[in-house]
C-alpha cells in the first residue's frame, strides 16, 4: 500500500498520469453531440463576489471553444500542455476557437500560472470540482489531494460537443485534437 502511494506521488511530481483505479474514477457521461454544460469563466482577480463574469454560453454563436482540463498548475505535463496551446494560439484563432483551461486548483493559483506562463486564454480554477463533475471528467485522489484527469472537449459555436478525448496525452493527443479543430472550422453551417 505504501509503495502504491509513493508511485502515485511520483506520477504527480513528474506529470505522468497513469490512472487505472476504477474506484477513483467516475465514468464520463457526455458524448459527442451533447450540449456542453455552461459554466462561469473567471478572469484574473474576479474571484471576488459580485465581479462580472463571462459564461461559456456567452460565446455561443461567436466562437468554438476548447475546454481543456488539466491536473495541476506548474507541473511538467500541465505546463507542456498549456504552453503548447499558447505556442499554437494562432492556429486556434484562425479556427475561430477560444481556449478555456480548467483545473481543481484555486483561482489564485491558476491566475499565477496564467500570468507567469503568459497564456493568452482563460485559465479557470475549479476547487470544488463543479465544472469537472458536470463534464464527467474523472477525479483522481492522490496523496497531495484530488486532481482532474487530463481531458479535452471541443465545443462548436452552437454549444454542442464535437470532439472528446477523456485520456488526452500531451504528445499523442495533439494531432487528433488539431484534426478535429480543423474539421470543425472547415464545416459549413447547414442552410435551410
Amino acid at each position: 500500500m505504501k509503495t502504491t502511494a509513493i508511485l502515485v506521488g511520483m506520477a504527480l511530481i513528474f506529470g505522468c498520469w497513469i490512472i487505472e483505479y476504477s474506484a477513483q474514477v467516475q465514468a464520463a457521461t457526455l458524448k459527442v453531440g451533447d450540449k456542453a454544460p455552461d459554466f462561469v469563466i473567471l478572469k484574473a482577480g474576479q474571484e471576488k463576489e459580485g465581479a462580472p463574469a463571462l459564461k461559456l454560453s456567452d460565446l455561443l454563436g461567436k466562437k468554438n471553444v476548447l475546454v481543456a482540463f488539466f491536473p495541476k498548475a506548474f507541473t511538467p505535463g500541465c505546463t507542456t500542455q498549456l504552453c503548447g496551446y499558447r505556442d499554437d494560439f494562432a492556429r486556434f484563432q484562425s479556427a475561430d476557437t477560444d481556449i478555456v483551461a480548467v483545473s481543481v486548483d484555486p483561482q489564485a493559483e491558476d491566475d499565477r500560472f496564467k500570468s507567469e506562463k503568459a497564456f493568452p486564454f482563460h485559465v479557470v480554477g475549479d476547487p470544488e470540482a463543479k465544472i469537472v463533475k458536470e463534464y464527467g471528467v474523472p477525479l483522481v485522489d492522490l496523496p497531495a489531494g484530488h486532481v482532474a484527469k487530463r481531458s479535452v472537449f471541443l465545443v462548436d459555436k452552437a454549444g454542442v460537443i464535437s470532439y472528446i478525448d477523456m485520456a488526452y496525452n500531451v504528445n499523442a493527443g495533439r494531432d487528433p485534437l488539431y484534426d478535429a479543430l480543423k474539421k470543425l472550422h472547415d464545416e459549413k453551417p447547414a442552410t435551410k
